[in-house]
């Protein structure tokens, strides 16, 4: 078969490492926000995406991404009643049966 070494030394230890982010993420991130463009010219997954947001400042990036759009930054509240897309409570807190 191939008997050249590949050229990109695995760093993790791990059998199938996670593909660094690019050198010009957090700039195509502030141009495109977290869309299908982005996702097209860097050309990988939602999955990825998200890890290089948290890899690259997570929350900072996101504000920073809300400053140049002016959109405001939205409250995820879901995690604190959901898990794995169920309802932790049968009534919602403002219809409690007192």
């Amino acid at each position: 078969m191939n008997d050249q070494p590949s050229r990109r030394q695995w760093d993790t230890g791990m059998v199938r490492p996670y593909r660094p982010a690019p050198k010009n993420f957090v700039e195509a991130y502030l141009r495109l926000g977290f869309s299908k463009e982005l996702r097209e010219e860097l050309a990988t997954n939602d999955r990825c995406i998200a890890r290089w947001i948290e890899e690259n400042g997570g929350d900072a990036l996101r504000r920073q991404r809300s400053a140049i759009t002016g959109n405001p930054l939205r409250k995820h509240n879901r995690s604190s009643r959901y898990v794995m897309g169920r309802t932790l409570t049968g009534v919602r807190p403002s219809q409690s049966r007192e």
